[in-house]
């Protein structure tokens, strides 16, 4: 009986998916009624039987500074009984060819422990993920310039748009992106801090600041732009006390940090550690340049994979730099066998692509795979040619990288 690829036909279908991420995961997908209703689903069935299924949704990620349509592959689960047999590249090519066709995708990511899976699809690791636990008394003593605040959603969504267009794969989260996030962390509190001194601070009003009420002063301070938030849970730690789980942290400046990790850790005898859960920290992680002693536990995770759905509106997307220019000829090797060349001409951070070959005998040679690495700036093509992953003269590998340099990956996102 043949087995078709294609959206869950009613409810009972995809219960029968549910299933199968309870048997492959332990658990469901997180408040999966919001996921399958802004997303894409995928299932295989045979007859009357779900033998898997996956998550779609789609969103944007910057890359070089710019929005991409971008898309994330979510709880991809086959039944045991199937797996070996290729329905989960089929459903994997079934949901992003939709986020494609429907929302405009030209990347797609993905978190797996498996890459080498993904890898033969023409997915590249882009980054590993890692944990850090920390003890509080390896925090520095708190900055006395700022103040702790509980920031709302508008005040928090400010700092992150002004600061995910400096990393490569942070998304630009959906509207409906919070609320979801909100119903996943059961009991989160969501910390700010704020330089003092700041507009409306009591040093700037002649003394009748200091009449205010509690109340007046604490929405003045919550008025002040954040220089960093924290998103936080609690969860028990033996043999007593808590930890203090970071699953959100942001922060414009260094010095934001120390102030910031304080108001997680507040000083409470209660927090034996604080856990940043994976991929919250990027990577380096800047905490070598803020703790007085460094005692920190990092535990890698698994890597984020990425894959250029559409190659030529991927590179036109994308920001690169802007003091580069040139034109060079690139030719993709595909999973499934043979090439596709391109010509690219580059200037002011801005690239065009044209089918076919370049006029120029210039011309650089990469498997799709490697072309998501160095496009998210995972993989230098001067460093990917000793892996034996790309070829062309010296001269145009370095061109390329050179258009890459600036921002570092980073997907601080779970999903």
């Amino acid at each position: 009986m043949e087995t078709r690829v294609r959206t869950a036909a009613d409810d009972s279908e995809f219960e029968g998916y549910l299933a199968h991420t309870r048997h492959a995961f332990g658990k469901v997908p997180y408040d999966h009624a919001t996921l399958r209703a802004h997303g894409v689903t995928a299932v295989a069935v045979r007859g009357s039987h779900v033998l898997g299924g996956g998550l779609f949704l789609p969103f944007d990620q910057h890359f070089g500074g710019r929005p991409v349509p971008s898309g994330g592959v979510a709880w991809l689960a086959v039944a045991p009984w199937e797996r070996g047999a290729g329905l989960a590249r089929r459903l994997t090519g079934e949901g992003t060819g939709r986020l494609r066709e429907e929302h405009g995708a030209v990347l797609a990511c993905a978190w797996t422990p498996a890459p080498g899976l993904y890898r033969r699809w023409g997915w590249a690791a882009v980054a590993v993920a890692s944990s850090h636990v920390l003890h509080p008394a390896e925090l520095p003593a708190p900055r006395s310039r700022f103040e702790t605040v509980q920031p709302d959603e508008a005040a928090c969504a400010r700092l992150r748009n002004a600061l995910a267009p400096g990393w490569n794969g942070t998304l630009r989260r959906p509207a409906w992106w919070h609320g979801w996030k909100q119903r996943t962390i059961s009991g989160a509190l969501t910390l700010g801090v704020v330089r003092r001194g700041g507009a409306g601070d009591a040093g700037s009003d002649g003394g009748a600041g200091a009449d205010r009420a509690d109340g007046a002063d604490r929405a003045d301070r919550a008025d002040r732009e954040l220089a960093g938030y924290a998103t936080v849970t609690v969860e028990p730690h033996r043999p007593w006390g808590v930890a203090a789980v970071v699953h959100d942290l942001w922060h414009a400046e260094l010095d934001a940090l120390p102030a910031l990790l304080a108001a997680v850790g507040a000083r409470s005898p209660q927090v034996r550690e604080i856990r940043f859960r994976r991929a919250v920290l990027p990577s380096p992680s800047p905490l070598p340049w803020v703790l007085d002693r460094y005692a920190v536990r990092e535990d890698g995770w698994y890597p984020w994979m990425l894959r250029l759905l559409d190659v030529p509106a991927a590179l036109q997307a994308r920001g690169w730099a802007t003091r580069v220019r040139g034109a060079v000829g690139l030719e993709v090797v595909r999973p499934e066998g043979g090439t596709q060349p391109y010509a690219l001409t580059f200037e002011a951070g801005r690239m065009r692509v044209r089918h076919g070959s370049s006029p120029s005998a210039r011309t650089v040679r990469l498997p799709s795979s490697t072309l998501a690495a160095w496009y998210a700036g995972g993989l230098p093509l001067r460093h990917a040619a000793r892996l034996g992953t790309a070829a062309g003269a010296q001269r145009d590998l370095e061109l390329l990288d050179a258009l890459v340099a600036g921002p570092a990956p980073w997907l601080p996102e779970s999903f």
